[in-house]
């Protein structure tokens, strides 16, 4: 069975925001038969580039800090799914969790404070 993952950003009119998608895809490239980035707020939608996976699974991680109305209410309708699973269009969707409480992103904010502290 091929696996898809689904990264889905929020989206920003910035022209600063335009890398943080594509980093991830790179990442992450090795590990999925199809790494595909797509947007809530801009172009490519959700519903766009859930059309041009291929695979019969697809793993969509939100990548926002914690659930709200888009995890809730916007991702699913997108998806064509009800819950954090379920098919559509052929596929098995799984809407994994947002990022969340991690000490990761503990240790990302502290990092940010101290580059902040040495800045002049």
């Amino acid at each position: 069975m091929s696996d898809a993952l689904l990264l889905v950003g929020h989206g920003s009119r910035s022209e600063y925001a335009d890398d943080v998608l594509p980093y991830y895809v790179d990442f992450f490239k090795g590990d999925f038969e199809e790494v595909v980035a797509c947007y809530l707020e801009q172009e490519p939608c959700i519903e766009d580039a859930l059309r041009l996976v291929k695979a019969q699974r697809v793993f969509v991680m939100p990548l926002l800090i914690a659930h709200g109305y888009h995890t809730r209410v916007t991702i699913p309708g997108a998806l064509g799914i009800e819950a954090s699973h379920g098919f559509a269009g052929g596929k098995e969707i799984f809407l994994l969790e947002p990022l969340g409480r991690s000490e990761h992103i503990v240790k990302i904010i502290k990092e940010r404070i101290g580059e902040a502290k040495r800045t002049p």
